[in-house]
């Protein structure tokens, strides 16, 4: 008994040991509750309060499932069998296997994953002779899947059904069932929805199961939707022993059905319910834990609580304010750099609020050859849109890349399918021509020619750029192309989340080019592709385990890094535009901006950048986070922007920058620098005698600052900044 609980504090003891009726464990960031559940599992069992097939343990991951099972091994010294330790859809699984033939399936039904599930509706649309452009199978599939994880079935959603499109996707909600059961198959939303039918209108197996389950833990509870709080409803026996762990500070699943309300009602919901809150964080500095609840207070929808820490003071959070996410990395990658000797890379992370702003970061960490990894996701260069627009542009530029033309021929589509190219490779082949040499003269081949309208219609487009192309920057060039293509509206006719994180990886790309063509004498697409290709080469890397770690703090959930650097803190990006109209919303973006503030054990870093590539146009302002988060004796503020006023001027005694106010940031005023903080490499200089040239090399500090500088036309010179008058340009 010593070992399960002498090494807990007083509230996490009492969660542990308090075991009859509904209990509440409202565990805030760093503050144990893995560590509770599993002593709370172990004390069940060594008091002998219950079999192990009498206890039900519900998490969110395989994972988290596993290392609890682990995790209460070790505290008992031997492996427990019978105990039921899973994620809700796992448990529903087996629940169905012994129970289908009371739905009508057979116990050996498939489980579709997400990617079946996406062919079955496309095949819904095709047989329906429904447009995939006007209803997109993603964007059907989130609605029957929303659907669902309120249990509103096919009769019910016909019902609520009102207008065209929603009674079309009813008749895609229905067909896609039918086939379902056809192929005797469910979905993962399935898998809860069709547990919960059966326990809602079987009483005797849902007797049999309430009776079976002595004790019910739930981990992570505030990430419960609708479907999972009715199973666990319909689960909880007379003895009413539930008890869940988790936190309303971070439910940060909103968008995915997540419902706050389960752990804010619990009270309400299981009457008697007592509560206890974990406070003490075992993770964080007073510092970030100061900054982290400055911004979570201003929710409204939480229970009141104060995290405290037993590691007082900490250093300061610096936040970077920038001129473009270029220099965010470059600044950035320059602090991961100088941290090293006091924390290892893979004891760093990036944390972003969407996908599409790893993209500098990559650049410069390959550019300084640091190696790192995308966590729960893509290298940027990777994902499909960027690569389409990357073929274009490399096709516009060689129409002998055969590898290209096949890519987006017909991307976005334009009815020009397998064969078509199959057949243009043929005649291609046959005449010893490029594929696109081949496509110009699609009149000449007869095998060609019922397909002539469409090629042209290609060509057309090709051609209409390469005309273009040397006298057009590459970013005006790209814009013109996404246009032409009407890439931005072809992908927002996709899922609404994922069409909108794509438009994103757009912006972000055309964004690159922007920063390209301010910084090169002739930015023209050739140019361009010549240096990306640097980027995109992964050849010269070497694995390693001591890698930095780069993610969106969705996935960031549940980590914890030494060093923790939070980018992007602008309005409109963090939080996201639509959610600064809609309160609950701009709430759950407040709890994601504490979910990763709380990653950080020893150091927080945070940045906005005033130019950052929107479609809409128009400057960043600094995050409304930033002004609610931090009392400034726990911020040191860098100003690295470089739009000064009238009155700016310039230092050179001393290296350190000013820092501003609170106030200062929100009003957007901007400081006199000091140091040589203007010249940074990648930046455009103009000299007296050698002309306009990029730094490529920084050496030495204060009088003996120097620069290696590629000029146009004169090649590479060392310049001493002391003795030369240069100007910065870009």
């Amino acid at each position: 008994m010593d070992r399960l609980l002498n090494d807990l504090n007083d509230d996490q003891r009492i969660a542990v040991t308090t075991t009859e009726g509904p209990l509440l464990v409202v565990a805030g960031a760093g503050s144990g509750k893995t560590r509770v559940l599993t002593r709370r599992l172990g004390y069940i069992l060594t008091q002998q309060l219950a079999k192990p097939h009498q206890i039900l343990a519900v998490t969110f991951t395989n994972k988290a499932a596993g290392e609890m099972k682990e995790r209460v091994a070790t505290l008992l010294g031997e492996n427990i069998s019978g105990m039921n330790i899973s994620t809700f859809h796992s448990f529903c699984a087996q629940l169905l296997r012994r129970e289908a033939e009371i739905i009508g399936y057979s116990n050996n039904f498939v489980i579709y994953d997400s990617a079946d599930s996406l062919t079955l509706v496309k095949r819904c649309l095709k047989d329906l002779n429904l447009s995939t452009t006007q209803f997109s199978p993603k964007a059907q599939l989130r609605k029957i899947s929303n659907a669902k994880n309120q249990m509103i079935g096919v009769d019910e959603f016909t019902r609520q059904a009102t207008g065209y499109f929603e009674s079309t996707t009813a008749d895609i909600y229905s067909l896609y069932q039918e086939r379902l059961r056809d192929c005797n198959a469910m979905d993962f939303d399935d898998l809860l929805f069709n547990s919960v039918s059966l326990l809602t209108h079987n009483k005797d197996i849902s007797d049999h199961y309430r009776q079976r389950f002595r004790y019910i833990l739930v981990d992570e509870y505030q990430d419960t939707n609708h479907v999972q709080y009715l199973l666990l409803k319909n689960l909880v026996g007379e003895h009413n022993n539930i008890c869940v762990v988790g936190d309303e500070d971070q439910s940060i699943y909103g968008w995915r059905g997540a419902d706050i309300r389960n752990i804010l009602e619990f009270e309400k919901d299981f009457p008697g319910a007592k509560l206890i809150k974990l406070e003490t964080n075992y993770r964080s500095t007073d510092v970030i834990l100061k900054a982290a609840s400055g911004v979570i207070k201003n929710n409204i929808a939480r229970k009141d609580k104060v995290l405290r820490t037993s590691c007082t003071g900490g250093e300061k959070i610096n936040l970077y304010l920038v001129d473009t996410p270029l220099d965010e990395a470059t600044h950035i990658v320059d602090q991961i750099e100088t941290n090293q000797s006091v924390c290892e890379l893979k004891d760093s992370v990036i944390l972003y609020r969407t996908n599409a702003q790893s993209r500098p970061f990559e650049e410069e960490l390959r550019r300084r050859n640091l190696p790192y990894q995308i966590v729960g996701g893509i290298s940027f260069y990777e994902r499909k849109e960027i690569k389409d627009i990357l073929a274009y542009l490399k096709l516009i530029s060689n129409i002998r890349d055969d590898v290209s033309f096949v890519r987006v021929i017909n991307s976005p589509k334009r009815g020009i399918g397998q064969r078509t190219v199959g057949n243009i490779t043929k005649v291609a082949r046959r005449e010893n021509l490029s594929l696109y040499s081949t496509s110009l003269r699609v009149s000449d081949w007869p095998e060609l020619a019922n397909q002539a309208g469409r090629i042209n219609g290609f060509t057309d487009l090709i051609e209409s750029f390469r005309k273009k192309q040397e006298i057009t920057p590459v970013d005006v060039l790209a814009k013109d192309l996404v246009e032409d293509l009407k890439l931005v509206e072809e992908l927002q006719t996709e899922d609404k989340i994922t069409g909108q994180t794509r438009v994103e990886n757009v912006a972000a790309l055309i964004d690159g080019m922007t920063e390209y063509a301010k910084s090169n004498e002739s930015p023209t697409l050739t140019n361009y592709l010549a240096e990306i290709s640097l980027f995109i080469d992964l050849d010269s890397y070497t694995e390693t385990e001591n890698k930095l770690a780069l993610m969106t703090i969705h996935t960031a959930k549940g980590l914890e890094y030494n060093s923790v650097f939070m980018v992007g803190l602008e309005e409109g990006l963090f939080p996201l535009a639509r959610s600064i109209t809609e309160p609950m919303e701009l709430e759950e973006e407040r709890r994601l901006f504490y979910v990763g503030a709380t990653r950080a054990a020893k150091r927080l870093y945070l940045s906005a950048a005033t130019n950052r590539h929107r479609f809409n146009g128009g400057q960043s302002t600094p995050s409304r986070f930033i002004k609610e988060v931090i009392p400034k004796d726990l911020l040191e503020i860098y100003d690295y922007r470089t739009h000064f006023n009238h009155q700016s001027k310039w230092h050179t005694s001393q290296d350190k920058i000013k820092s501003q106010s609170e106030e200062d940031i929100a009003q957007g005023v901007h400081y006199e620098y000091e140091g040589h903080e203007a010249f940074r490499i990648g930046r455009i200089i103009q000299h007296p005698t050698f002309g306009r040239g990029k730094i490529f090399n920084i050496e030495g500090y204060g009088e003996s600052l120097t620069l290696t500088i590629m000029f146009t036309g004169k090649g590479l010179k060392k310049i001493m900044v002391k003795y030369a008058k240069l100007t910065v340009i870009g």
